[in-house]
């Protein structure tokens, strides 16, 4: 990998993001992919599996039983929507609730360790540069940022 390739090191760094979530979360027993889904919904609660399916561009199969396993950990309950019976909805149970704050303050750490060295307009940079290489790739970043904050 040389200096100029630039996927490679998006890639390295996304995977070590989502490794130091994971190790972060293992105290709570959330594991791969579980996290997503756990955010989105401290972002907004009562959305649907279709909504995180479309906001995060994953499977939809794979949201299915990422929810399942929330559910059989306590995390997650789902409920029939009541505009349309056939969609579920998702909520957050009194143990993550329980769990909010933790997870919060381990999002702002990683958050610190991510940009830790950089400059204020470095960081400014690195946003801008990877909002718009993702923009390039046809991924609208600016609906994907909402819910992870």
């Amino acid at each position: 990998m040389t200096d100029t390739e630039i996927a490679p090191k998006i890639s390295l760094a996304g995977r070590a993001l989502s490794v130091r979530i994971e190790r972060g979360l293992e105290p709570y027993g959330i594991g791969r992919g579980e996290y997503r889904v756990l955010f989105a919904l401290y972002n907004e609660e009562g959305i649907s599996q279709t909504t995180i399916v479309e906001r995060h561009h994953l499977n939809k199969g794979v949201i299915a039983r990422v929810v399942r396993r929330l559910e059989e950990k306590g995390y997650v309950e789902c409920h029939p929507d009541p505009d349309d019976k056939r969609r579920k909805l998702l909520y957050l149970t009194d143990d993550a609730e329980a769990i909010r704050s933790e997870i919060e303050d381990l999002k702002t750490t990683i958050d610190a360790e991510l940009v830790e060295g950089l400059s204020d307009d470095e960081i400014a940079t690195l946003a801008k540069g990877l909002q718009v290489a993702t923009e390039n790739l046809g991924v609208d970043i600016e609906a994907e940022i909402e819910d992870h904050q």
